[in-house]
């Protein structure tokens, strides 16, 4: 049997503030479509490591920080759905 216990609250300037990932990637690489910036954070209020794409807002949340580190690194945007935001956001849009 396992027993759960819950997650002590963050601290500021711990570990899982936002960042952007993957983490060995140097940071000029970033800004290339194929390598969308996501960010990871703990969320006090849900008790939950967040992991959100900024291009396509796709998003992950667990309640294990690899598993959204391992959603981060392997994510790929939706190229129609990164574009249509794209295009909402810029003020193109009519």
């Amino acid at each position: 049997m396992t027993t759960l216990r819950p997650r002590p609250r963050r601290r500021p300037g711990s570990a899982f503030s936002s960042r952007p990932v993957p983490l060995g990637r140097p940071a000029s690489s970033w800004a290339s479509p194929a390598v969308p910036p996501v960010t990871l954070r703990w969320d006090d209020l849900r008790a939950l490591h967040i992991a959100r794409c900024e291009r396509c807002a796709d998003s992950y949340a667990s309640a294990f920080a690899g598993e959204a580190e391992e959603w981060a690194q392997g994510h790929r945007c939706d190229a129609e759905l990164a574009a249509l935001l794209d295009l909402v956001t810029s003020g193109r849009a009519a």
